[in-house]
């Protein structure tokens, strides 16, 4: 799979601000739809996995795009961005570093490590109910395991990669709970570790508001 990454680095944004570096490169970029998820005549949310995601990495902001169709609206987006308006500021961009490299994806007979550097959304309205109503952390652990692994199957599926009936995804995981701020509510978030069976490109996201940077994982072993 193709995955590019555009760094922006002499930029500085906190975690809080890349919601709003996503809408500002959304607007400029209106007819891609790619960047926004939204349809460009009804305006409604397109329900998919993000192919473009706005990150945070070692304290720069960039964009991280997976596969050739996304790729290629880098390519634009690389050439012609030249400044950003956050906040009612102009910041000009006198640095891009863009890579573009080939990156494994899929299911693995071997097992790998990965941690979340940005918090995991992974609880909904509905799991959220179920979850703080457990009575230990097994069971909450056992539920966060069937979170996890759904994210990558429905992630999976969004990027057109079936697996076979005889393989089986398998998680491990050790998570903190930890709060996180989306459109302006307190939600539960988690950081931490999880061993799987499947193979995720560094910088990927998982769970729910990828789009915005949360649930970034890094291979660590």
């Amino acid at each position: 799979m193709k995955k590019a990454i555009l760094y922006f680095n002499n930029i500085k944004l906190n975690s809080s601000q890349i919601h709003k570096l996503r809408g500002y490169v959304g607007n400029v970029f209106a007819e891609h739809d790619l960047i926004h998820n939204h349809d460009s005549v009804t305006g409604k949310s397109i329900y998919r996995y993000p192919l473009i995601q706005f990150k945070i990495i070692d304290h720069d902001p960039c964009i991280i795009a997976l596969t050739e169709k996304a790729v290629q609206v880098f390519t634009e987006i690389f050439m012609t961005l030249d400044e950003i308006v956050i906040d009612g500021r102009k910041i000009p961009i006198h640095e891009k570093d863009l890579k573009i490299e080939t990156v494994e994806f899929g299911f693995s007979k071997e097992t790998f490590m990965y941690e979340f550097i940005s918090p995991w959304i992974g609880l909904n309205q509905k799991n959220f109910a179920v979850y703080i109503n457990l009575k230990n952390q097994k069971e909450k652990n056992d539920l966060l395991k069937k979170i996890v692994i759904g994210n990558i199957l429905s992630m999976s599926k969004y990027l057109d990669l079936q697996l076979d009936q005889n393989q089986t995804i398998n998680v491990d995981l050790q998570f903190q709970q930890t709060k996180v701020t989306l459109k302006g509510k307190q939600m539960i978030g988690f950081k931490g570790m999880f061993k799987v069976n499947f193979m995720i490109p560094d910088y990927m996201g998982l769970g729910k508001s990828v789009s915005r940077g949360f649930g970034s994982v890094k291979k660590i072993l």
